[in-house]
């Protein structure tokens, strides 16, 4: 008798797993944004990245395109994020157009700044820490010539800074006076940043 209560109660058990697997694997298929959202919950952000970018591939949603690209970039997954970027520059008028409702999560002691330039400097920093050669034309290229607060040329100067890339930040300080931008004390204080780097 107690074989074959420890042998039911096994096969239920084996069974109730293999459904619940089964509409785990429906679930992920056919409602990604439901999981992204629920992995998103669950603190599994790379997971919750993945599903937001097979949204993308479903609906066409640009929010989750750029979820992905910004979630990838964060959990240093940089091929993932250097390929959704390039997905994002083929979606540009989309991608411009959501630009104008989205905003940078605030942050205490960060001023405000223009979401794209929140995601083209995220992009910048990606370049520079897969191929150094293309990043920083690409953040100069991108930089409006009234250097505003938290562009991407910021963003990139930044990081090389802090991982003390003194002939990186030589090669930025040496192509800022010819790029254009507006003389500013933000400006200034970028280039003090830059030639502290040794």
């Amino acid at each position: 008798m107690k074989k074959l209560i420890l042998k039911t109660a096994f096969i239920t058990l084996g069974v109730a797993l293999v459904l619940a697997i089964s509409v785990f694997g429906i679930v992920s298929l056919s409602a990604p944004y439901a999981m992204m959202n629920f992995t998103a919950s669950m603190g599994l952000e790379t997971i919750s990245g993945d599903y937001a970018f097979q949204e993308y591939e479903r609906s066409g949603n640009i929010d989750c395109l750029v979820r992905s690209f910004l979630i990838a970039a964060e959990s240093e997954n940089y091929k993932s994020a250097e390929d959704r970027f390039e997905i994002i520059c083929e979606e540009e008028d989309l991608f411009e157009e959501y630009c104008k409702t989205a905003s940078v999560p605030e942050r205490e002691g960060v001023p405000a700044y223009s979401y794209r330039d929140y995601v083209m400097g995220r992009a910048a920093c990606v370049k520079y820490l897969l191929k150094r050669e293309d990043a920083l034309s690409f953040a100069i290229g991108e930089t409006a010539k009234s250097f505003p607060e938290g562009n991407p040329v910021v963003a990139l100067a930044a990081l090389a800074a802090s991982r003390k890339d003194a002939a990186f930040c030589a090669s930025v300080l040496d192509a800022l006076p010819g790029a254009g931008f507006e003389d500013s004390d933000y400006y200034r204080n970028i280039i003090t940043i830059l030639e502290g780097v040794q």
